[in-house]
This record gives C-alpha cells, structure tokens and sequence, in this order.
C-alpha cells in the first residue's frame, strides 16, 4: 500500500491532478460564458468590444485546454472584477466623486491597479488629481486592447485585419522582447532587428498566418514580418512521440547562447533521471518552456496564470544551480495546479511566520509556497548526495561541487523542518484548510524521513569543509533564535 507521501511522486496521480485542472478550466470558461452571455451589460466597456468578447468567448477554440487560454482566460476574468468594482462604487449611496477618502470598492480598485504592470499609468494619473474610478477608465481600452490582441496571435490565429492599430503589449514570460515576438502553444516567430521602439507596446495592424505574416505599424509606417517556424527546443526522448521542452530566450546574447542552453539544460535533466527518475517525470508533466533571461540577481521565476512556463536565469548560475532551479520553478507549476483547483490557504497580510530563505517574516502565503517548492531542491540534493555515497555514482561532479550538493541538502532540510512547525500551528489557526495541510503532511513525511541522511552528511561536511560546517551552523543558532 502506497503511504500519502508516495502520491506526490506518481506519475498517475501527477496526470490525474492535470486531469483536473483541465476540467476545472472547462468550468471557468463555461462560467466565463454564462457571466457574459446575452443579458449582459454595462456601460463601463466599449459596446464594439463587448460584441467581439461575446463572440470571441463562444469560440470553439476554447473547448479545449492549454496554457494560453487558460492566462487569456484569467484576462477576462480579471477584466470581470474591474467591471464589479466599478459598478460597486457607482451605484453605492454614499458615493461621492470628490471625497478623499476611498470607500472598500474604490481601496480595492486601487490596489489592483497599483499590483498591476500598469500601475505607473495608473498612479500618474491620480497625480493629475483624477479620482480611482476615472483613473481606472483610462486604463480599460488597454486592457479591451489586449484581450482582443492576445485570442488573435496566441489562441484563434485565423486571419484579422484592423482598421486601426490594435494595442498589444509583450509578455517576456512568453520569451518576447524588442527583437523577437512568439506566438501561439508553438512558439512562431516574428522578428524585427531595431525596430521594436516603443516595446512592450506593439501595434498589430494585421495578422495573415495562412500568408505567415504579421503586419505592425512603428513610427507611422507599416511594416510586414514573416512568420518563422521551429522555435529552438530540447526534446526529452528520441521516439517519434518524445515531449518538447522550448527554449525561448528574451535577449539577443541568450539567442546567442541557444546552443549553449540547449546543452545544458540536455546535461540537467540527464543527470536528475540517473538518479531520481521520478524527479524527471515531475518537471516533464509540469514544465513546457523555457524563457532564460538575464536578470541580474533575478534566479527564476513564474506566474500561477501562465502553467508550465519557466523563466529561469542561466548566465549567472552553475550546473549545479541550473538542476535545482528547473525542479524549483517546477514546483511551482506543481503547486499552481493544486492551487487553480481549489483555495488551500486562507490568505491575508499578517507577517508572522519567519522565512529562513528572505530571512524576514512573511505572510501564510509566502511560507506555505516556499515549503511547497524548496522542497524539491531537498529531493534533488539528497538524491545526488546519496548517488555520490556509491562506489560507482551515476553523475560525475567536482570536489567543490560534491560540498555544495551536500551543503544545499542539509540547509534546505533545516529550513523545511523549521517551517514544519509554523505550518502546523497556521493549521491551528484556520490560515490552511484541511486539503492544504494534506499536501503539507505529505511533504514532511518526505522531509522527515531523510534525517539520518542529513546528520551523516553533516558529519562528512564537518571534516571536509569547516567554512560550510560554520554556516550550517549558524543559520540552525538563526532559527532556534527566531524559534525562541
């Protein structure tokens, strides 16, 4: 009988739970359906744009699951939200356009804009003395912009022509920068050598995929940009039905380095499956593509609207690095599944719970998603650690390399069993439901079970390196401290 533990590693579990999330998306879009079917309406959206969403949202195209509809999903349904508040605060009695001080609705309104990408638009315009629900009118058209820009070159990809210009701005999360675009579940190409101006923004004048062509307006002239095919890629098997793993760099030196990548990312994921096959069958049901950037000290990165996508820093980290930080942006795909199906914690602001990795005190939430995802960096450490231990290791690392691995599995273990306990007293609290503490006791199952390992390795670290031995140290004087 397999103990709870065992389920997060099983690969039929792993696809049931995706399983899930597909249907769950067929809910939202069906819910997303009925909020804006015939009887809608409102005067805060343009009448044009509310026609094309209705239409567009009754798109067969959407029936089916992936990763860009669902974030173009979460556009409308945020789109939604902006349209609720907006009516809140016209229709409340007490309303009052002059008033300095905000009523709930008009607080809430706020602090969407002021979290969003658009926020400096958003507090230039307060600055000019525009109250929250006009400033907030000035930002609609953009957003009515980009959910119609987005179905065209990422979802639907027939052929439209617009009369006038139509405003889309850039993800980088989809590898996009002033260079290059992609576009759709394939990642087609575009590029444009110096011309990208005013990026994020570009201005889509056409789309003509059966021409493979996309035509942009820059500095009052048209200009036409052919649709290239194969995006760079790492394929995980060599069978005619092995998976695809892209790569898509957002700056020209990573173009540059797309071999490079290619070879490392290949070596990362060969070395995992020797000696965690189950680890490598994790990221491969989780992880899709690849955007390497070049962020100093940005280490990776993703967003919970936008699955199996990794933006993962590979020109200032290690071979090492690279492992750990491919399985922990995995881990977050993980857990985004887990929380897309259903609410596991009960969140609000209450900075409570010491984070041994910011070394600062966060809300539930920060906690609760660090355990989730360093996590994997414990299994992927300990299960190099003990390969390293055999007469005849399956990976071949330097000396410095063989501390570091040990090191990182005795760290991430004090810092995961620390927080096991403020977990458990959030429980208490009624900050994690029931479901969101399974999938915590199923972690410190795992968590527990490696304590022999760690007191060996640490023993070994003692002798080998009394720098590492002094910091490991230290961070467990650190946390019986914030403990206390």
């Amino acid at each position: 009988m397999k103990n709870n533990a065992s389920k997060i590693f099983d690969s039929a579990e792993q696809k049931k739970l995706l399983s899930l999330m597909e249907k769950e998306y067929r809910h939202f879009i069906d819910d997303v359906r009925e909020d804006l079917g015939g009887n809608f309406t409102t005067d805060t959206l343009d009448p044009q744009f509310l026609d094309q969403l209705n239409d567009i949202i009754h798109d067969e195209v959407f029936d089916r699951y992936s990763p860009l509809k669902f974030y173009w999903l979460n556009l409308v349904d945020t789109l939604i939200y902006i349209i609720q508040l907006h009516e809140e605060i016209l229709n409340a009695d007490e309303y009052n356009e002059g008033s300095e001080e905000l009523s709930p609705a008009e607080d809430e309104l706020f602090s969407h804009w002021n979290e969003s990408e658009l926020a400096k638009t958003f507090l230039d315009s307060l600055n000019e003395g525009l109250p929250v629900i006009e400033a907030s009118d000035r930002l609609l058209p953009l957003i009515e912009n980009q959910i119609i820009a987005f179905y065209v070159l990422h979802i639907n990809q027939f052929q439209q022509e617009f009369d006038e210009a139509l405003s889309y701005s850039a993800l980088i999360e989809l590898g996009d920068f002033n260079k290059r675009l992609y576009l759709g579940d394939q990642h087609h190409y575009v590029e444009a050598p110096d011309i990208f101006h005013a990026f994020p923004s570009i201005a889509l004048h056409s789309f003509k995929p059966h021409k493979e062509e996309l035509k942009l307006e820059e500095d009052d002239r048209e200009l036409t940009l052919k649709i290239k095919k194969n995006a760079p890629h790492v394929t995980l098997g060599d069978n005619k039905d092995a998976e695809k793993i892209y790569l898509l760099p957002n700056c020209e030196e990573g173009l540059k380095k797309v071999p490079q990548f290619k070879k490392n990312i290949e070596q990362a994921l060969l070395r995992i499956k020797l000696v965690n096959p189950k680890l490598f069958h994790t990221f491969k049901n989780f992880t899709h593509s690849i955007v390497p950037v070049n962020e100093p000290g940005i280490v990776s990165y993703s967003m919970q609207s936008l699955p199996g996508y990794s933006c993962i820093n590979m020109f200032e980290r290690d071979s090492v690095d690279l492992m750990d930080d491919l399985l922990h942006e995995n881990g977050h795909h993980y857990l985004n599944v887990h929380l897309n199906l259903s609410e596991l914690i009960i969140e609000d602001d209450e900075k409570i719970y010491y984070s041994p990795w910011r070394k600062a005190l966060r809300p539930i939430r920060g906690i609760y998603h660090a355990y989730l995802t360093f996590f994997w960096a414990l299994e992927l450490f300990h299960a190099l650690y003990m390969d390293q231990l055999k007469s005849q290791p399956k990976n071949t690392f330097s000396k410095a390399e063989k501390i570091k691995i040990k090191r990182r599995f005795v760290e991430e273990f004090f810092m995961l069993e620390f927080c096991t306990d403020d977990l458990n007293r959030a429980y208490k609290s009624k900050k994690i439901n029931s479901q969101g503490m399974q999938l915590v006791k199923e972690v410190a199952q795992l968590i527990n079970a490696k304590t022999n390992d760690v007191e060996k390795a640490l023993a070994e670290l003692e002798n080998e390196s009394a720098t590492d031995f002094k910091e490991l140290m230290n961070l467990v004087e650190t946390l019986n401290q914030q403990r206390n």
